[in-house]
C-alpha cells in the first residue's frame, strides 16, 4: 500500500518571481566569472542552470529559517 505525499505548500507568486530573478542574476554572475557569454549556452542549458541555482537558494532559505526559529526558541545550533 503506497502512501500519498502531503501537498507541498507553494510560496506566493511574488516570492517565486523574486527568487527566479535572483537565480538569473547569480547565473549571469557565474557565467561572467567563467569568462563566457550567455550566447555560449543553449536555452535549455540556461534553464537548467537557473533551475539548479533556484534549488540552491531555496535550500539556503530553509536552513536560515530553521536557524532563526531555533534562535528564537533559545537553541544554539551554531549558525
Amino acid at each position: 500500500m503506497t502512501q500519498k505525499k502531503p501537498p507541498l505548500v507553494r510560496a506566493p507568486k511574488v516570492v517565486r518571481q523574486k527568487l527566479r530573478s535572483l537565480a538569473v542574476d547569480r547565473v549571469r554572475k557565474d557565467i561572467i566569472h567563467a569568462g563566457r557569454k550567455e550566447a555560449d549556452y543553449s536555452a535549455e542549458d540556461l534553464e537548467y542552470l537557473v533551475a539548479d541555482k533556484e534549488k540552491e537558494i531555496w535550500s539556503g532559505v530553509g536552513w536560515k529559517s530553521f536557524g532563526i526559529v531555533a534562535l528564537l526558541l533559545g537553541i544554539n545550533i551554531g549558525i
